[in-house]
């Protein structure tokens, strides 16, 4: 099961993607991306939680398009879940459609695996939590993110 998150450049339909990572426990990918020349709105307050800065951005990030084929690449035909498709979804959708590609996954909210299992939501969130507070992880970097996600549900699947 793939588990892919998303760091943007603010909370806002303004904002665009600015990093993404996904894992499914044994693969990973994770690119930073640069931004587009009509890509513009940039919250300082999303910068101090992601720490990922519009210069870092332009000298390490990785092409648009080619972020969206390399995803494509490794997803398609496939569901792969995400903790907020609201925003997950809404900063996948501005990478593909403003690159002008063809997505070929589905992005689904993990509590759709959850909602029908009695109490896995509640362990889920108590289980993300915890590893978001263990050293192990950067809270708030895309692949860090989705590995958290990835661990706290397969632990909440098994109880």
């Amino acid at each position: 099961m793939w588990i892919i998150d998303f760091e943007a450049s603010g909370l806002s339909k303004q904002s665009y993607p600015i990093e993404v990572g996904l894992t499914n426990g044994s693969d990973e990918y994770q690119a930073l991306i640069k931004p587009m020349p009509h890509w513009q709105y940039w919250s300082d307050e999303a910068e101090a939680v992601h720490t990922l800065s519009k210069s870092q951005l332009e000298s390490h990030g990785a092409n648009p398009a080619h972020v969206a084929h390399s995803l494509n690449n490794k997803l398609s035909g496939q569901l792969v879940y995400c903790d907020s498709v609201q925003w997950d979804g809404f900063w996948c959708n501005v990478l593909f459609t403003d690159s002008s590609i063809h997505q070929r996954f589905e992005i689904l909210d993990i509590k759709e695996l959850l909602m029908d299992l009695d109490d896995r939501l509640e362990t889920f969130l108590a289980i993300k939590s915890q590893l978001e507070k263990a050293d192990e992880y950067t809270v708030h970097r895309a692949l860090d993110d989705a590995k958290i996600i990835w661990q706290a549900l397969n632990l909440a699947l098994k109880n």
